[in-house]
Order: C-alpha cells, then structure tokens, then sequence
C-alpha cells in the first residue's frame, strides 16, 4: 500500500497485478468519437459533465470488497468501492453510464464524460434538466470544475465537437505546429527521418522537402534560407492534416512510441501506423538529473497522460528503446526504487504492454523530444510519497536518538556521497565497500 498527495488530498494506492491475473472482463462495447457524432446531428449548442472521482462512486458488493484487502502498518483494509487498477473497471463503469442515460434523447457518456447536445439553447436546456435528475437519482456527484455548460464548441474524447462538426484538438498537434527550426545539419536529418516515416500518407514529399535535403550534401554548407523555411512550414502542416492524423477507432490496436533525451520528451499515438496525436515537452530542471531510465520511465507517464482520452480503457503497447523497462514491469512494484514506483502508480489506470524497439525505428518520438516545447505542467506533479514515519509508533526522544545513531554510523558514507565516489572500489574504506 502506498499513500499519495493529489490535489491537497490523501489518495491510498494499491497493486492489483495479482487480482488482475484472475478477473474476467465483461468487454462492454466502447464508443468512437464517429458514433458519438452521428447521434448528435444538426447539434449546435453544446455540454460536457465530468463525474467525479469516476469509478470510486461504485459500490463493491462484501465479496468483491474482500478481494481488493491490502496490507497497511496500522493494519489490514479493503476497498468499499471501485478502485482504480483493475482491469474490469472501465467496463464496468461504460455500462452503468449508460444504464443511467437511457432513454435521454442528445445525452451520450464515453467513461465519466457526458456531452449534451442540442439544436437550440431550449431542447439543450430540458436534456441538461433530464441528465441532472437522472445523475441525482443514482446519487451520481459531478465535478463542476471540469464542466463546459452550453457552449458552442466543446473539447471531447480528444476532438473538438463544434456547431460545424468534428474537429481535431489543437492541442493534439501542438507538439508539431509549434516544433522550432533546426540550426544544424542534425536537425535537418532527424526532421527528415521523421516525414519520411510518414511518406506514404504524403503527396509530393520528394518535391517539397527537396531544399531541406540540400541542406545535408556534405560539399554545402549549412544556410537557412526563406526557400527551407517554406518547405519546413508546409512539411509540418502536411504532417499534421488528414490523411495524416486520423481520427482514433477504439475497435482497432493502439501503439505508442515514446522516448527520451537528456533533457525533452516525446510521444505519437498511432493507429495502423497512422499518427494519431502527438506531444513533446522540455524536462524541469529536477527532472534533467534523473537517471536515463527514470526519464524513459517518465515519456511513458507523459504519453499516457497526454494521450488519457484515447487509451482509457484500452490495451496500449508501448514502445520504447530501453530494453530495461520491459524488465522492470515484469516485476513486483515494491521491487524497484521509490521513484519508479511513483511513475508505476501514475500508469495504473491504463493496461499497458511496453516493448523494446530499436532507437533507429523511433524516428517520431526522437523528433519531438529533441524539438520538444516548453514544459507546462509535469505529469507527477501534486503526487508525492507520504513518509510511513508517520505511522510509526515511536517517541519524539527515541526518534532523535534513531537519527543521532545514525548519523554518527553514516557519517563517512555521506561525506563520500557529497565528495563523489572513488573510481575503483578498493579505493574506499573497507566499511564503505558493502555500499560501492
């Protein structure tokens, strides 16, 4: 059992893998954004409700409830409601969502979303009166922060539905837009690695990015004219416009390719090869010391979080290129260190597979990350550890003592710790060795 901070509030994590291993799914159709649309027509005023702390407003029957008991300091607890991790949940939730909205003509739910939509402000006026009844009477409790009432164009299921249709979610294809101009050859080549991955969805490539290759001739010398500033632009709109983003299909696979440098992430969302979204970010100047493993641990945390509205509920794999991270979600949580932990519990929610792929095959994602856009807001932040020192049963005066004593026996270890460590390991006193 882990406890975290999110949002000023206490939040009790669990690791459910083993009780995942024996669940039967009740694979509850799940919509796509084209069927939501197409029950929606000539709509032109527009509503989305968010529920509150999703599945915890689920109630487990005494049976259920025993199987999620997890072991606590203070002793054994089990869930009363829903907890997030399992993998029937998302079902489980759709069906009761939609058992709540039945016979609401213009109210429709994807997971703990439910738009409204109507072709006058009246007829949306009388479905939102319906929707709150109908949500009172399964005591269902709303978040009004996230509410978007009666506007003319409302973010959903990662698309824009607006009075004119569907649109995709700039946001979507920020990473992209906003990429900067490369100032070297390197840049040039990984932007070019990049569409050339996309060259089957783009017509005319070898004409428009003919300035950019001349730019990697070794006999020229590397000069950003007007002429390359034009194809960079039409290159990158072109990768950003149907064909090339598609719209998401829940009924087809999904894959993620993420990565990350020394200081960017970097994530597309494909399917059937077809990008889907994409998103990139700087590293904060904490996240620039982690280990290289944490930081491809935190470009999956970023891509599942960026890419939430499109794989909640589904498979994902994922790829990345640091084979470790196979290994590491192969094993018991409480197995690796606290801050993988942290990222772990943040990806429990989504039911992941992550593979390794070679780093020449993530063209996408390297991309990105080396032309990522400034970090906005950190995917862990508001999550840190609680101490279980907390829960400890031990006197102030026996504390002290406990931190005195070891100070005193680590005190050599943590001058080494702060001066560096030696190259070699018989360099250092033979009671520091254990910890080389």
């Amino acid at each position: 059992m882990v406890a975290a901070v999110r949002n000023g509030k206490i939040r009790i994590c669990i690791d459910p893998s083993d009780l995942n291993k024996v669940i039967k799914r009740e694979h509850y159709p799940m919509r796509t954004i084209e069927e939501v649309v197409s029950t929606i027509p000539g709509a032109k005023v527009f509503s989305v409700l968010d529920a509150k702390s999703g599945f915890l407003q689920i109630e487990l029957d005494e049976a259920s409830s025993f199987l999620t008991t997890f072991n606590t300091p203070i002793g054994r607890f089990r869930w009363l409601r829903l907890p997030f991790g399992l993998k029937c949940a998302p079902e489980i939730f759709q069906r009761i969502m939609d058992e709540m909205l039945e016979g609401i003509s213009g109210a429709i739910s994807v997971m703990d979303d439910i738009l409204i939509a109507a072709p006058s402000v009246p007829e949306h006026d009388e479905i939102l009166r319906k929707v709150i009844q109908r949500a009172t009477s399964y005591n269902l409790s709303l978040n009004f922060d996230k509410c978007h009432v009666k506007q003319s164009s409302v973010p959903y299921v990662g698309h824009l539905i607006t009075a004119d249709g569907l649109k995709a979610d700039p946001a979507k294809i920020e990473a992209v837009k906003s990429m900067p101009t490369p100032r070297d050859k390197d840049g040039v080549r990984r932007f070019l690695g990049f569409v050339t991955y996309l060259s089957k969805f783009l017509p005319n490539l070898s004409e428009v990015d003919a300035p950019l290759r001349q730019l990697l001739k070794t006999d020229v010398e590397f000069a950003w004219q007007p002429a390359q500033q034009q194809a960079f632009d039409t290159l990158k709109d072109m990768c950003t416009e149907s064909p090339v983003l598609q719209f998401f299909d829940p009924s087809k696979s999904v894959e993620i390719f993420c990565d990350a440098s020394s200081n960017g992430l970097g994530a597309v969302l494909l399917q059937d090869s077809h990008p889907i979204a994409f998103s990139s970010r700087s590293l904060t100047d904490t996240e620039t010391r982690y280990a290289q493993i944490e930081k491809e641990m935190l470009s999956i945390v970023h891509a599942c979080v960026k890419f939430h509205n499109y794989i909640f509920g589904n498979h994902v794999t994922v790829y990345n290129d640091h084979k470790t991270l196979e290994d590491i979600f192969r094993k018991p949580l409480l197995s690796t260190p606290m801050r993988i932990q942290r990222m772990r519990l943040r990806l429990q929610w989504y039911d992941l597979t992550v593979k390794y792929r070679r780093g020449k095959d993530m063209e996408l994602p390297d991309t990105l990350l080396r032309a990522q856009l400034p970090v906005n807001k950190p995917e862990m932040e508001g999550l840190e550890c609680v101490s279980m020192l907390h829960f400890v049963s031990v006197s102030e005066q026996k504390y002290s003592e406990l931190q005195n004593c070891t100070r005193e026996e680590l005190s050599c270890l943590q001058r080494i710790i702060r001066q560096g460590w030696p190259d070699h390991r018989h360099d250092l006193p033979n009671e520091l060795q254990p910890y080389w």
